[in-house]
């Protein structure tokens, strides 16, 4: 076993690191104030080539590792920690993939092409109101008429519509879709790519509009109202009623990635109360030598290097599995849920610690360790999965369904 990054992976950290200190870092609170744009950073993130980074060069992509995509979206979210940023990233690194391995060649070569330039987006369209988790309950129907698949539903959580319909090629949403009668849960879903913009056209059959949320303000998330809303039979993602896999797949790596941005937020807390601990001076000595925080201090500090195992492990897995290595893809489910189960759950407690060391000053704006909490936040409460349901999975696969 070899814990050491490889020379190449250890240059790409740096140039990432430094990437996100001179690009990110001086804007991720205007970003999360709205007074900084993220359509302002895609194409520095296009030249980069961070976006896409996974992809065939065939479609402009970088061909990296889930490792590589791991050290990035650590490193993003280290210079935004505010999460706004890395999960733009983790996103166009997840759900671009699923498109490249599923996708007819002729959608390969039109939409992902675009996406590595940053001219186009491709995100997840799975939560409906009656909730997400459960993939295999899904209501939004697609009814194939005259030739095209025409949409009908709701989905309520999708992160960058607004964006997709801003950006030159535009772009879509890997969304999941029953062609089936409800009975038949994930025997009758399918996987399609729905385009809200094409080749600078806005598509038909649909309205939508952003949330205006408590924290990770910097990337817009809203809903699609779906009413007849058309899709191109080429744009089925596999086969009809066979889509369940292919979007488990999907969750199972975004969710490393997801822990490595988590990874990233919570080490900028630490070190923002690290430097607070040291300075501040309570009873004549810094409260970094009160046993209560220091001791706190290093239990976070030692589960921030294990939750980082988790998450180079999960990303290891998964790249062994595609390059056809003795690795299955419940591995990699298990793997991703371990990985943001403990990396998002360490963010939040690093988050609450580090406030309670900074004490009221923390509740005001001008201090932003509270802006990363609630970055992480987003995560430890929905989004690829909550809490809960990360747990089910680890139960599931290493227990059985009788856990239920």
């Amino acid at each position: 076993m070899d814990f050491d990054l490889t020379k190449e992976e250890a240059l790409f950290r740096d140039s990432v690191r430094e990437f996100g200190e001179r690009y990110i870092k001086p804007h991720w609170v205007d970003l999360d104030e709205g007074k900084y744009s993220l359509l302002d950073l895609i194409p520095r993130l296009a030249e980069q080539g961070l976006i896409g980074l996974t992809l065939s060069s065939k479609y402009g992509g970088s061909e990296g590792s889930f490792l590589m995509a791991a050290i990035a979206a650590e490193e993003l979210a280290y210079a935004d920690p505010s999460l706004a940023v890395p999960v733009y990233f983790l996103l166009e690194i997840a759900w671009p993939f699923i498109v490249q391995r599923y996708a007819k060649d002729s959608v390969k070569e039109e939409v992902l092409p675009r996406l590595t330039k940053g001219e186009a987006w491709i995100g997840i369209a799975s939560t409906e109101p009656q909730g997400g988790s459960d993939v295999g309950n899904e209501r939004t129907e697609a009814k194939l008429v005259n030739g095209k698949w025409l949409l009908t539903g709701e989905k309520n959580m999708a992160t960058g519509i607004s964006i997709a319909l801003r950006l030159p090629y535009g772009g879509g949403f890997v969304t999941i879709t029953r062609t089936g009668p409800m009975e038949a849960r994930h025997r009758a879903i399918t996987t399609m790519l729905f385009m809200v913009k094409r080749n600078g056209v806005v598509n038909t059959g649909f309205e939508t509009g952003d949330y205006e949320e408590w924290g990770r303000r910097g990337i817009p998330t809203g809903y699609l109202r779906l009413n007849g809303a058309p899709v191109d039979p080429d744009f089925i993602l596999g086969e009809v009623n066979n889509g369940f896999k292919i979007a488990m797949e999907g969750f199972d790596v975004a969710r490393t990635l997801i822990g490595a941005a988590a990874l990233g937020t919570a080490r900028w807390m630490l070190e923002q109360g690290r430097e607070w601990i040291r300075s501040r001076v309570v009873f004549g000595k810094s409260i970094s030598s009160y046993q209560s925080i220091s001791f706190k201090y290093a239990e976070l500090s030692t589960r921030l290097e294990a939750a980082r195992l988790m998450v180079y492990r999960a990303a290891w897995l998964a790249d062994k599995f595609y390059r056809g290595e003795s690795v299955s893809i419940l591995d990699i489910a298990n793997a991703g849920a371990m990985a943001k189960m403990l990396a998002v759950e360490l963010a939040i407690d690093v988050g609450l610690e580090v406030m309670k060391w900074f004490g009221g000053v923390s509740y005001f704006k001008e201090t932003p360790v509270t802006r990363a909490f609630l970055g992480a936040l987003s995560y430890y409460v929905g989004a690829e999965g909550a809490q809960n349901i990360l747990r089910l999975i680890v139960a599931r696969n290493l227990i059985g369904r009788e856990v239920e």
